[in-house]
């Protein structure tokens, strides 16, 4: 997400990342570009047809979704939202959303809009949304500020817009609209990308939208007030760890920029757009069509996908925004440029396109800030450069939900499961492993959503990391007990083989018709 088109001409061409492959392989050490040697400690995800399938031709909004999805507009830039005075600003850029206490919720968005005459008096705004997804009002959150790209929701409600110039600084905003912004320069002046918060370890993670940019961490003095704190770069070694090392100059007082004062600071080629989730931050690079995932705790970094290595199937270019889903944790990627689609990347490990704009109306378009509403109902994105303005889009459909609501009030279904036969590895990767599931007789009608999650173990020896391996989803009416085989993707069956499993367990999210819901887990022991 960069208006400065000789930062990005020709060095995003998938053909001329192709080309030059054979040399990035052999660049992996402290200080160069990041290469090809994190390989060995990743799972990456592999091409395939995701959990909605093919899309379909372009609706009504010239979008190609998969079956059972619709699209609507939500914004136009110059255009009056709802019933507000507020008119749309120009280039919508990165978006979060916030629950709020009627059950709607709030929409920011960025503007990638230059702040100079003639100005345009923004940074970022807010939708405001009522719990039947109806659009009620919408203001601006923070004003006269630059090139505001990316950034990041925190865990105590407020809002972080990221300037994208060399210059460019964090703002902490109130979506609420009540609270005056704040600036952070403590958070470091470069060209900002996105801002994520490990409420856990009590950390920001920041990324830089340079070729050569870094990867960064800030370490608030007093947490979670952002006003003070330590910057710190990322320096990772060829096995994947990552050290901090702190800079000497954060506000960049002096005539050396934060991605050249640590000398073994790691390059990343363009890193865009971040997403906390459950322990892990996922970012994005444009320039490799990569996709990371940094393991706060263990600070390990992945590589979860790689478009250049998986060659003419990549169904993902030049990687920017992404986001996770709060009812499924698949990890939803927008494409910079390519053919614009937002991709998924499923927990299962495959990767799939999710919709598309074919048509000439984005063609000098990109596609940006996604981001889904608190529930994981429903999908937002921008297309900041459409012809006859810049849109936010809103995405219904049947969203996969294999994972409880943020915010359960009711208990929901007992299920119960037994596991039959002899569980093996051998037999999991072959025909699969058969469960038993029932639900209590209080309880039908019962929609279960099932999933098979193993411990996968590292290369090396590095640790273990939790995979969903098999899916399925039942539709249940009476008490009876139900036999449902688990059969692992075609892309664990050779990791099953080799007896990389550490654990495992079945995972039954079950919902009933009022939509209150409970998980249960039952242990497996494969042989």
């Amino acid at each position: 997400m960069n208006i400065e088109g000789d930062d990005r001409e020709g060095l995003t061409r998938r053909d001329a990342l192709r080309a030059g492959a054979g040399v990035a392989g052999g660049i992996a050490f402290a200080g160069g570009m990041l290469g090809r040697a994190l390989d060995a400690m990743a799972a990456p995800a592999v091409a395939g047809a995701g959990p909605y399938g093919p899309l379909n031709p372009p609706d009504t909004n010239g979008i190609m979704l998969p079956d059972g999805f619709s699209s609507r507009v939500i914004a136009r830039t110059d255009q009056v939202i709802g019933k507000s005075r507020y008119k749309f600003h120009g280039l919508p850029d990165g978006m979060g959303t916030y629950r709020t206490n009627d059950r709607g919720f709030i929409l920011v968005s960025n503007s990638e809009l230059p702040n100079s005459p003639p100005t345009w008096e923004i940074g970022t705004a807010a939708i405001r949304f009522d719990r039947n997804f109806q659009v009620t009002d919408a203001y601006p959150i923070l004003k006269n500020t630059n090139i505001n790209c990316a950034g990041g929701v925190t865990p105590w409600g407020t809002w972080l817009s990221c300037e994208e110039t060399p210059t460019g600084r964090v703002f902490e905003c109130d979506p609420w609209g009540k609270k005056a912004s704040q600036v952070r320069p403590a958070m470091g002046v470069f060209k900002h990308e996105a801002a994520v918060i490990d409420p856990v370890g009590r950390y920001a993670f920041l990324t830089e939208d340079l070729g050569d940019g870094c990867f960064y961490r800030f370490r608030p003095d007093s947490y979670p007030d952002l006003a003070s704190g330590k910057l710190d770069v990322a320096v990772v070694g060829e096995d994947g760890k990552v050290s901090w090392s702190e800079l000497p100059d954060p506000r960049q007082t002096g005539r050396v920029p934060t991605r050249q004062q640590i000398p073994e600071a790691t390059k990343f080629r363009r890193g865009e757009g971040a997403w906390y989730d459950q322990g892990v931050v996922y970012f994005a690079t444009t320039q490799d069509d990569r996709v990371y995932a940094y393991n706060c705790a263990e600070e390990e970094l992945e590589v979860l996908y790689d478009g250049v290595a998986l060659g003419d199937e990549a169904p993902l270019h030049d990687t920017d925004n992404v986001t996770v889903s709060p009812a499924s944790g698949d990890l939803y990627v927008c494409e910079d440029a390519d053919d614009l689609q937002v991709c998924l990347i499923s927990t299962e490990g495959e990767a799939a396109a999710f919709l598309q704009l074919p048509g000439t109306e984005h063609v000098n378009s990109e596609l940006t800030g996604p981001v889904f509403d608190p529930t994981g109902s429903r999908f937002y994105f921008a297309s900041p450069r459409a012809v006859g303005g810049g849109a936010i889009f809103e995405i219904s459909g049947p969203f996969r939900r294999s994972r409880p609501e943020p915010f359960p009030d009711r208990a929901g279904p007992v299920a119960r499961i037994r596991v039959l036969g002899r569980p093996s590895l051998r037999g999991l990767a072959g025909a699969g492993q058969t469960f038993g599931i029932s639900v209590s007789d209080e309880s039908p009608p019962v929609r279960l959503d099932i999933q098979l999650v193993t411990r996968l173990k590292r290369a090396a020896g590095k640790g273990s990391r939790d995979v969903t391996i098999g899916r399925a989803r039942l539709d249940v009416d009476d008490v009876a007990e139900r036999r449902v085989r688990i059969r692992p993707a075609a892309g664990f069956r050779q990791r099953l083989r080799k007896r990389d499993v550490a654990q495992a367990r079945l995972i039954v999210l079950a919902t009933d018709e009022k939509g209150n819901r409970r998980k249960t887990i039952k242990p497996v022991r494969f042989g």
